[in-house]
This record gives structure tokens, sequence and C-alpha cells, in this order.
């Protein structure tokens, strides 16, 4: 087992991300995980994440937890919500962005798929 504690996330800069502040809480070089990277994302008004697509071999999950993020896909514009959450698959893109005039608190799941044989 490994406990991170709140004062322990370790703070990164991801790609394509603005006026937002991203930090980890498990990952291989966090904690040791060998499937699973886990993130605390906190958005100030008007931030967020351009355009990209979840690498072959993984999926992610956002589930906000605080505030509202506007997130656009292929298939159009939705506004995730508290509580709300979505999934995404290898090859899948996708953008959001903070639409409140607080910040928005997302969680960030990746997972490694299990290697086609």
């Amino acid at each position: 087992m490994k406990i991170v504690r709140s004062d322990e996330l370790v703070q990164y800069n991801p790609k394509g991300h603005y006026d937002m502040l991203a930090r980890r809480a498990h990952s291989a070089e966090v904690s040791g995980s060998k499937l699973l990277t886990i993130g605390l994302s906190e958005f100030n008004p008007g931030g967020g994440a351009e355009d990209s697509t979840v690498p072959a071999g993984m999926e992610l999950v956002y589930y906000i937890v605080e505030g509202e993020m506007e997130l656009t896909t292929p298939e159009g514009v939705t506004i995730l919500k508290a509580g709300d959450s979505a999934l995404f698959q290898e090859g899948n893109t996708r953008a959001v962005k903070n639409i409140t005039d607080n910040i928005s608190k997302m969680l960030v799941i990746a997972a490694k798929l299990p290697e086609k044989e």
C-alpha cells in the first residue's frame, strides 16, 4: 500500500495545458503505480487544455470534482458539472476549458491497457 498525502502531490506541466495547476497523486514516479496515473488538475477561469489524442494502449477518465468544464470532442461540445465524468479510449480526441468564474477541479485517471498479443 502507498498513501500519498495532499501536501505530497507532485506538480507537473502537461503539454498543451494553460492557466492551470496539475499535480500527480499516483504514477510510476510518485508512488510506484504500474498501471494507473491519477492527478488533480485545477483550472483557473478560462484555463484549459488544447486538443489532444489519447495514446495507444491507454484509457483516460475525467471526473469533475468542482466547477464546470466545457468538453469539446469530434461529436460536439458538452458541459461537465461536478460529479460528471467522461471516459476516453485510445485514439479519442478532446479539449477542455473552465467556463466558470472560479477554479474548476478535475480528477484525471489514466490507465494502461493490457498489451495485445
